[in-house]
């Protein structure tokens, strides 16, 4: 089967403690941010392929995306390391091989201000 349009920029897939890079977040808390608000920190377990070693993965959250009536997911998402805020648009994907959320990341735009036509008297 060929695929068209464009490929996604994002993929989310649900948990599967079958798949060895599938993480389940152990622990969740929050981090005083320079800015002075609190952040979002996530962290899952992890031993050393010896098994020696025992550590936190820590994760941060960067954004949030919300379900619409229509059945897609908006948000945005800020990192340096996506290159600053990007704008999320996806899709549910649950008759797909392995079900999925996917979609693309967009630079988000400038909300123009409505102008009104109508005398201010």
């Amino acid at each position: 089967m060929q695929k068209v349009g464009k490929p996604k920029d994002w993929i989310l897939f649900k948990h599967d403690p079958a798949h060895e890079k599938s993480i389940n977040i152990d622990f969740s808390g929050t981090i005083n941010l320079t800015n002075g608000f609190k952040g979002t920190v996530l962290a899952s377990k992890g031993v050393s392929k010896n098994g020696n070693t025992k550590f936190l993965r820590l994760f941060k959250q960067t954004g949030v995306l919300f379900l619409g009536d229509e059945g897609k997911f908006t948000g945005d998402m800020t990192d340096v390391e996506i290159g600053g805020k990007k704008a999320l648009i996806g899709w549910s994907n649950d008759k797909s091989e392995t079900p999925h959320i996917s979609g693309y990341a967009n630079e988000p735009q400038v909300k123009e201000e409505a102008k009104d036509d109508k005398a201010p008297f």
